[in-house]
């Protein structure tokens, strides 16, 4: 399991997205939508949330009993995880994605980059954030479009790899073999599942 100092680094204050309750709140539902795999101990969530167990406790709480997260027993142990199957289960995945998770990160980081000039999240990550069925992706694969220094990218690459903790796969490609619909390359990945990343710096 990621530790709960390094998926945090990946977490922002709820500013960016003012829609939830709290910072507390989105939070939580971050740490386990964007990860539907993780089943957590409800005692455990104050470090996710970054406030005292007794706020953690009451937010998660209202999460489940409004169908977002669920919960079992295990002896005296409560553990949290994902709703699946609530409607709002895929909605939620894209808005925490863009505000919380790889969509934020990868935008952020690329943004930093000279001669990045777009770039999209592909592969199976691309596929869930879609609602495509499929397992849990436990990496992620990004095309870069453009001509930005190998060196630079590569960092980026590993600061990525940092705040998300899992691997990063960038592959570069020149702005003119990307507009040529033509290029097997492009034809392979126009053909499978894409999510473009917003860059919020000119590159």
């Amino acid at each position: 399991m990621r530790s709960v100092h390094s998926t945090m680094q990946v977490m922002h204050d709820s500013e960016l997205l003012p829609i939830f309750r709290s910072d507390a709140q989105a939070r939580i539902l971050a740490w386990f939508l964007l990860d539907s795999d993780r089943e957590a101990p409800a005692a455990s969530l104050a470090g996710v949330a970054d406030v005292h167990q007794t706020t953690a406790l009451r937010e998660a709480s209202r999460l489940v009993e409004a169908g977002l997260l669920k919960e079992r027993r295990a002896g005296h142990t409560r553990l949290i995880s994902a709703d699946t199957k609530s409607p709002y289960y895929l909605p939620l995945v894209q808005i925490l994605a863009r505000s919380f998770g790889p969509l934020h990160v990868v935008g952020e980081e690329l943004s930093q980059v000279a001669g990045v000039q777009h770039a999209e999240i592909v592969g199976s990550w691309a596929a869930r954030f879609l609602g495509q069925p499929g397992a849990q992706p436990h990496d992620l694969d990004v095309v870069v479009v453009g001509k930005p220094s190998g060196r630079e990218l590569r960092r980026a690459g590993a600061r990525m790899e940092e705040r998300m903790q899992i691997p990063v796969h960038v592959t570069t490609i020149a702005a003119d073999e990307w507009a040529d619909r033509g290029s097997g390359f492009v034809v392979d990945v126009r053909r499978g599942p894409t999510v473009p990343v917003e860059l919020t710096a000119a590159g």
